[in-house]
């Protein structure tokens, strides 16, 4: 468990939020539902947006910690109860906030209503939660995965017959009417078998299951080369998927070891790129019915973006250590009878390993609000990536520094970049503008003041 100090030196994130005083009623509360309905979190009054320690005075922490509770009480609904309680940060003290993850979901502002007062926590920030997702804070309460509610929407038609084919030619046997609700793609309501979620899901029947794939020039995403949407059944998308990609990465061909036969490899494993693939397909939360899978091929990298946030609150590092938390249990069940799957919950570690025996930097993970990103790095011919390489450079005539990557015109007009303008800027993911800000820190052409989600970077001084 990290110290307080380490705790808020982090920055906020989706478990934390900092407030220098408290907030009133209903702004409060917001907050509080958001963590409720998420994966819980802590609030932690005393603290600015700097991550500064403001601390409160020891005479004004037994009326904070009342006044919380009252919110509480008067504003929530159904009842929620977070622990309040006074934390000592060096000479300072601070009022922390410990709000679980609720079981009773969806939380909302008693005054203004489920429809328009639930909230939910995504990233740093707190987001009115759609109808869609109120749904879906519903079904969690029941512990019902999206893909075994009922289908409801009345213009989607499945054909069984066609339904049968698709997973007898991907389960390798045939699969009679009475299998659909062995699988649970069906269940009988008065005697007849009404379809799944999962059903539609499975024959590509939603409109926003499918794959979109580009491959880009250089690595941005200003100008693509080629670019391909998949859509038809979920087994047909990941093969389709897995060709674009093994035509837009290189093939190497060397003698085997019996110095007779070559033997062609490509530059990324494609077990590891098929265990990415099917990890989206899998696992992603097919309740956010505007959005889709979206696989990117970089010159340096390949980028799969995968609708919704890590289930139950699990992290990168669960993730990495083999933590499984299934968010699709029926697809997931119809994809390990397939073959695709051997083990729950090995993926992430395969193509660790994967690309590590082969010689690759350590593939990316990261939550970034609503989405899933997963980078597999492709490999790099120069001893030094030119995308990170940097050179401090100076105009002779004006003793101005010349900055790389369009820095110029940014600080034409800005007096600082933090990490999310840096993101857009660049065209990089959080971790690549990260390296690349660190690199230009190294350099001494920017310097970093203050810390965490606070840290912003201005033009080093002469």
């Amino acid at each position: 468990m990290p110290s307080i100090i380490a705790m808020i030196e982090q920055g906020e994130g989706k478990n934390l939020e900092f407030k220098q005083a408290l907030p009133a009623g209903e702004k409060l509360a917001k907050s509080i539902i958001a963590f409720a309905n998420m994966f819980g979190g802590k609030i932690v009054i005393g603290v600015d947006d700097q991550c500064n320690i403001i601390g409160l005075a020891n005479a004004e922490i037994p009326a904070t910690m009342d006044s919380i509770a009252n919110i509480v009480h008067d504003s929530i609904q159904p009842v929620l109860v977070p622990n309040v309680y006074p934390q000592a940060v060096g000479d300072k003290t601070v009022v922390i906030i410990e709000v679980p993850a609720s079981q009773m979901k969806p939380h909302y502002v008693k005054s203004i209503g489920k429809m328009n007062g639930t909230y939910i926590r995504v990233g740093a920030t707190n987001k009115q939660a759609d109808a869609e997702y109120i749904q879906e804070l519903e079904r969690q309460r029941l512990n019902i995965g999206y893909d075994e509610d009922w289908l409801l929407d009345p213009d989607i038609a499945i054909d069984p017959n066609e339904l049968r084919s698709i997973l007898s030619t991907n389960l390798h046997k045939p699969v009679a009417e009475k299998d659909l609700q062995n699988l649970r793609l069906c269940r009988l309501q008065e005697g007849t078998c009404r379809f799944t979620n999962a059903a539609a899901i499975l024959a590509g029947a939603f409109e926003h299951v499918r794959i979109k794939c580009a491959r880009f020039k250089g690595n941005d995403t200003r100008v693509f080369i080629d670019r391909k949407e998949y859509t038809g059944d979920l087994f047909s998308q990941v093969e389709h998927t897995m060709q674009f990609l093994l035509n837009h990465i290189n093939l190497h061909g060397e003698i085997g070891p019996d110095h007779i036969r070559r033997v062609d490899h490509y530059e990324v494993p494609t077990d590891a790129l098929r265990e990415a693939v099917l990890n989206a397909v899998i696992h992603r939360d097919y309740s956010m019915q505007g959005s889709d899978i979206k696989v990117a091929v970089f010159d340096s990298r390949i980028e799969i973006v995968s609708p919704g946030s890590f289930p139950k609150g699990i992290t990168v590092e669960d993730v990495i250590s083999g933590r499984s938390e299934v968010r699709n249990r029926i697809i997931a069940r119809i994809f390990h009878e397939s073959g695709a799957i051997e083990q729950w919950g090995r993926g992430v570690q395969l193509i660790l390993r994967l690309c590590d025996e082969a010689g690759l930097p350590e593939p990316a993970i990261e939550e970034s609000g609503m989405f899933v990103r997963l980078t597999l790095y492709r490999p790099v011919n120069e001893k030094v990536d030119e995308g990170m390489k940097v050179d401090a450079k100076v105009d002779e005539g004006t003793n101005s520094p010349v900055y790389p990557f369009g820095l110029a015109d940014w600080f034409a007009s800005h007096d600082s970049i933090n990490i999310r303008e840096a993101m857009e800027l660049f065209g990089l993911s959080k971790s690549g503008a990260n390296k690349r800000l660190n690199a230009l820190v190294s350099d001494n052409i920017l310097e970093m003041h203050g810390k965490g989600k606070g840290a912003r970077y201005v033009p080093q001084r002469l």
